[in-house]
């Protein structure tokens, strides 16, 4: 199985590196390199993750995993289709449950 990120997951990630390379570079590509080693564990384990249960058929589907330690609070939000298609990846932070729509 192979994984396939869209352009607002793209953005995510960008943004993050951004974001964690204003106080330490090497921080930020790391942060890359376990988000990918995520990707690609979760096409030897698609089930992985859990069930994001957000209301909606567009949001049906939606499965989530947290990525690992340092980047604990960051979620990867995917969908398992013919692919692993890597929907978002928010930081934790973000309050994604009381306005699901406006992510996803």
């Amino acid at each position: 199985m192979n994984w396939a990120i869209t352009p607002a997951a793209d953005d995510d990630l960008i943004h993050g590196r951004e974001w964690i390379e204003a106080d330490n570079p090497e921080a930020a590509q790391s942060m890359l390199k376990t988000a990918k080693e995520c990707f690609e564990r979760l096409c030897q384990f698609p089930k992985s993750g859990a069930d994001a249960r957000f209301k909606g058929n567009k949001l049906s589907g939606l499965r989530f995993i947290v990525l690992s330690p340092p980047f604990n609070r960051w979620i990867v939000f995917y969908r398992v289709t013919k692919q692993i298609e890597i929907v978002r990846v928010l930081y934790g932070g973000v309050n994604r449950r009381q306005e699901p729509r406006r992510f996803f």
